[in-house]
């Protein structure tokens, strides 16, 4: 996982005269969002990106803690946050453009661990890691977790992970490809499957996000979604 060097990094993609039409927050999360060489970057970035140079909607972009960024987005008014997984929890909470993706929701653990562990039952009877706020830990409430263990950023859950403090992570599936990449790791196996959009507060305009759902819409449909995927494999 990337480190930030800075809390937030504001990128403005709004002109100097005139105010942005709508907040974008996310967090810091290889390969989808992180900031590398003081530059916000990553796939989730780019289909962002490529989605307001076709809209021709204008976004201040910010990194963030997740906690703090879904909460922003629910709360205030032209806000939004990527990349997020559309839930039952969270349906009727946003408002909703995408999908960018679909993808596994994977345990990833240290190499050759819970070797008595045959099934997703008895993973989820371990202590399991996550972040606050988000959708993993209601998704562990659902399939029954008996042991969450919450903290501020995926980082340091990845930190806990190594120093054995839990026996399992959940990872979706591009960023389980980054943690197993040096060998430090393993997925252990499918826990879920689910689809990530750009979910904006209920006070969004409605035009921009419409314009947002068909831009992205159309990245996907024709390839350049999966192209840009591709430059982080």
């Amino acid at each position: 996982m990337k480190t930030l060097a800075l809390c937030a990094l504001a990128l403005s993609t709004a002109t100097v005269a005139q105010a942005a039409d709508v907040k974008f927050f996310t967090e810091d999360y290889a390969p989808y969002n992180y900031v590398e060489n003081g530059e916000l970057t990553g796939h989730g970035v780019d289909i962002i990106t490529e989605a307001l140079s076709r809209s021709g909607v204008s976004a201040d972009m910010e990194v963030t803690k997740w906690s703090r960024a879904i909460t922003l987005a629910e709360q205030d008014a032209n806000t939004c946050v990527f990349t997020t997984a559309r839930t039952p929890e969270r349906e009727d909470r946003f408002n909703w453009a995408g999908p960018m993706y679909s993808e596994a929701i994977y345990l990833i653990q240290k190499p050759g661990a819970n070797g008595d562990v045959s099934s997703v039952e008895q993973a989820l009877s371990k202590k399991v890691g996550t972040q606050t706020g988000d959708f993993a830990v209601a998704l562990l409430d659902r399939l029954g977790a008996s042991d969450i263990d919450l903290a501020p950023d995926a980082e340091m859950t990845l930190k806990k992970l190594g120093a054995g403090r839990v026996d399992y992570m959940v990872a979706l599936e591009s960023a389980a490809d980054v943690a197993i990449a040096d060998g430090s790791f393993e997925i252990a196996m499918e826990i879920s499957r689910n689809e990530f959009f750009l979910a904006c507060s209920k006070t969004t305009d409605g035009a921009v996000i419409a314009r947002m759902d068909e831009a992205i819409d159309s990245i996907v449909a024709d390839g350049t979604q999966e192209a840009l995927v591709a430059k982080y494999d």
